[in-house]
This record gives C-alpha cells, sequence and structure tokens, in this order.
C-alpha cells in the first residue's frame, strides 16, 4: 500500500469471478476516508497466474501519475515489471526470463530520468539466494543487468533510499553458514543507476553483531537511521528487531532492540518519515499464545524518533467477524498530518483487505485513544558472561576481569568492519594489549563456553 497525492493505492492478488478464474494482480484506489474508488484487475494472457507477496513486490507512483508494480508469472518463474497509466489501464508488462537460477523475485522499484532501476533476488542452482539489479528504459526494456555479492553465499538486498539520480544506497545482510551465528551480517551497497558500479559498499566479516538491515533513512550530520533484526541464536533461530543510528563509515553510534520479545514474531514491512520529524512503520505481531488470543496475528503500529526513542505502539485485530487476524504491510501521511496503513487478513478460503487510519499520535477512535505503552528498549546483549573490560579508552593495554570460576574464555577485539586485531583464550583476569593497532573504535568480543557474549565498545586512544 502507498499514498499518492492523498490518495490510497493498494496493490494484491485476486481471482477472477468467471471461469478460467485466473488468478491475477489487483490494485485498487481509495480517497483519505478509505471510500473505494476504482480497480483493475491484471491477468496473465498466457492463462497462466499472477502474484506477488509482501516481501517480494513493491508498487510505486511514477511522475506522470501512474504506477510502476512488480510481480511474478508463478507458473514460469520469472520476473514481472507493469507500468500503469494514471488511469489504472496497463502501460506495458515485461516478463524477464531467467533459464539458469530456479525463480526471479524483483522486490525493488525505483524512476530515474531514463528509466527504472529494479531489484531483487534469484535462487540460483546452488540453491542459495543471490541480489542482482536490471535498469530498464521507459519502455521496460533491459538496458544492463548485474549480480552483487557472492556465488556461494546468500545475500539479499532488503530496502533502498534514493538520494539521487545517481545514486542510491541498498541494505540487507548475507549468511555464510546457517548453522553459525557468526555466518550473518549486514550489508550496506551504494551504487550508481546508470552503470551498476558500487561506488562504496560495507559488507564486514566477522561482524561481532548477527544483524540484517530492512531499512536505511539518512539523519542531519551524515549519520543514518536503521532498522533491522539481530539474530539472538541459531538453533531454534530467534531474533529480535532492532533501530540503530551509524555514522557516514557505518559504525554503529547507538542501538536498540525492542519489540514483545525473542519468543514472539514479530516484523515490521514499511516505514515512512512523518511531518514532525519522526518515523512510522507498519507490520505484524503474533500472538503470544494462539490458544488464548482472539487473533493469531495482529497488525502492528510504531512510532521512533531519530534519536531511537520509541514513541508508542499499536496492535490491531482487523475488523473482520471471524477472522485469525492479519498483518498491516504499507503505511503512508496524509496531507493532514495523519496516517493510513493498509494489510491483509485471511478468512477461511478468502482473504481480506484492511485499510486504518489513525492520528499522528497513534490514536483511530479520538475519543478513547488506546494505544498501548512501548516495550522498554533492551540492551544490545540480553545476557552477558561475568566480565569487564578497562581502562577504557585505553592507550594500548587493557585489562579483562573475570568472575571467579568462569573461564576460560575467547577475548576477540575488531574493528567495526568486522577485521580481527586480536584473538586470545584466557583461563582468568588477564592484561591483553593492542599497542600496535591505530586509534579508533573497536569491538571488544567475548565468549564464553556457553557461547553467551559479551560485546563493549573499547576506544583506543594515543
Amino acid at each position: 500500500m502507498i499514498v499518492h497525492k492523498d490518495t490510497i493505492v493498494g496493490y494484491g492478488i485476486t481471482f477472477e469471478a468467471a471461469p478460467p478464474n485466473r488468478q491475477c494482480l489487483f490494485v485498487a484506489r481509495f480517497d483519505s476516508n478509505g471510500t473505494f474508488i476504482d480497480r483493475r484487475l491484471i491477468c496473465d494472457s498466457l492463462g497462466g497466474a499472477y502474484t506477488m507477496a509482501i516481501n517480494w513486490s513493491e508498487i510505486v507512483a511514477t511522475a506522470d501519475d501512474g504506477y510502476a508494480l512488480t510481480a511474478s508469472a508463478f507458473n514460469r518463474h520469472d520476473g514481472l515489471f507493469v507500468k500503469l497509466r494514471s488511469d489504472l489501464s496497463v502501460e506495458f508488462i515485461r516478463e524477464y526470463r531467467d533459464t539458469i537460477s530456479f525463480v526471479e523475485f524483483y522486490d525493488a522499484v525505483i524512476e530515474l530520468s531514463d528509466g527504472y532501476l529494479l531489484g531483487g533476488y534469484v535462487q540460483t542452482p546452488n540453491y542459495l539466494l543471490r541480489s542482482f539489479l536490471r535498469k530498464v528504459d521507459k519502455q521496460g526494456l533491459t538496458v544492463w543487468f548485474s549480480y552483487y555479492g557472492e556465488y556461494n553465499v546468500t545475500d539479499l538486498f532488503s530496502d533502498y533510499y534514493q538520494i539521487s539520480d545517481s545514486i542510491v544506497v541498498f541494505v540487507g545482510g548475507y549468511i555464510k553458514n546457517e548453522n553459525l551465528l557468526s555466518g550473518r551480517g549486514p550489508w550496506v551497497a551504494f551504487i550508481n543507476p546508470f552503470d551498476g558500479e558500487v561506488l562504496k559498499e560495507w559488507r564486514p566479516n566477522n561482524y561481532p553483531l548477527e544483524i540484517i538491515l530492512h531499512f536505511i533513512h539518512p539523519l542531519p550530520d551524515n549519520k543514518w537511521l536503521l532498522y533491522g533484526k539481530k539474530a539472538l541464536q541459531v538453533d531454534p533461530l530467534k531474533v529480535s528487531p532492532f533501530w540503530a543510528i551509524a555514522d557516514s563509515a557505518f559504525n554503529i553510534l547507538d542501538m536498540r532492540l525492542f519489540g514483545p520479545g525473542a519468543d514472539v514474531t514479530n516484523f515490521l514491512w514499511d516505514f515512512a518519515p512523518t511531518p514532525d520529524g519522526n518515523f512510522i512503520a507498519a507490520g505484524e505481531i503474533h500472538a503470544f499464545n494462539p490458544n488464548t488470543e482472539p487473533a493469531q496475528v495482529y497488525g502492528w503500529l510504531y512510532k521512533v524518533s531519530p534519536g531511537l526513542d520509541s514513541l508508542w505502539s499499536r496492535q490491531m485485530i482487523p475488523p473482520i467477524t471471524g477472522s485469525k487476524g492479519g498483518y498491516l504491510g504499507g503505511v503512508g501521511v496524509l496531507s493532514s498530518g495523519n496516517m493510513v496503513a493498509g494489510g491483509y487478513a485471511p478468512l477461511g478460503n478468502s482473504v481480506y483487505g484492511w485499510l486504518v487510519k489513525f492520528t499522528p499520535d497513534g490514536c483511530v477512535d479520538t475519543i478513547l485513544c488506546n494505544t498501548v505503552p512501548v516495550w522498554e528498549a533492551e540492551e544490545l546483549e540480553l545476557r552477558e558472561p561475568p566480565a569487564r573490560v578497562y581502562p577504557n579508552p585505553t592507550a594500548g593495554r587493557f585489562f579483562v576481569e573475570l568472575a571467579e570460576g568462569s573461564g576460560p574464555v575467547l577475548v576477540q577485539v575488531l574493528t567495526p568492519d568486522g577485521r580481527v586485531v586480536l584473538e586470545q583464550a584466557i583461563a582468568g583476569s588477564q592484561w591483553l594489549d593492542i599497542i600496535g593497532a591505530p586509534s579508533g573504535l573497536y569491538f571488544c568480543q567475548i565468549t564464553d563456553a556457553a557461547r553467551v557474549r559479551l560485546v563493549a565498545k573499547l576506544v583506543l586512544e594515543r
């Protein structure tokens, strides 16, 4: 769902009412009060099924007041690019064949002065996922195509921010080994859309924080607001969402975990800056106990400040009797300052779209506003081994103090890009040194036999 000039535009799939009952793409428009305006079904002329999903499709408004969207030809496993005119009629549909990879999905559409930049990923013959970009002209014809990342690594671009017509920054992450926390890490790439050249990249190996990025937005003073998920353990995989502030070199300056906890599935799908200088996000939270709660999935609205203060949080059940809940997959801001979110709610074999309009304070009912208190931000590491590191800042020598009986531990000092400066196993409290390392910020990571970690910032000053 997007908001364009106070028109709410919803995008999904549906089936034809009459034979052959093809599965088609579906675009519908509503005014700022949710009143239906018009709709368009987009069906496969070859008789197959068109499909889309919240995590690998996108719709954007274009400069000519039309729309551009991505989807997939389900039976042929090919990616689609669809351009609609301002009246929702189809201007063109381009299907991009891939005879090597198993599937090809597109999760980004960026309008440029001379065409579009399409981002996505494929499942390669080794069954791993790999990111790519495709530059097309205004008619959807390919200008260039390029893979990014490594063939033997699962890597994805999750989101982007267009800085200018010549620079787009993509964020995501990589997974080198699904069985190890240390095999996961963040990925940021600044790319020139005209030729696909990587202008700058941050893809640290052995990064001390196992995080994947899903949102990026610039802040004043050359800083960035980041949203993502941090893996807490591998088997079973538990993750927690976080907000972070990074500097221009993507050193993490502040980072806060939030949400109901690692045992509750939760995710934010869409984000937008708000007129008051904050950020609104929409997503989903699964029930703490599906056997006792009225809905298994709640729509989730969350507002955060650029300083990472959680302003308010709201869980909502779709207003559909008998529904087991549903997520909110899109959010946008109206000219009035109010906001709207939209999403998906299943009921039996049917699926319903739902919209919610709310104030900047998160109120749907302005007489009885029942937003819930936000969760207190948690420490970056939920559990810490009994250890202290001091002095900090240090001139090169520092003391690792372990509680009695807590050794042995592995001490690693890493640069912000994941390069190991020091790695040493110690059985008890001990002085260590990084005297030969350049001055600057480091991470000191201490891991005990139970794989419990302490990650602390360590500043080296001469």
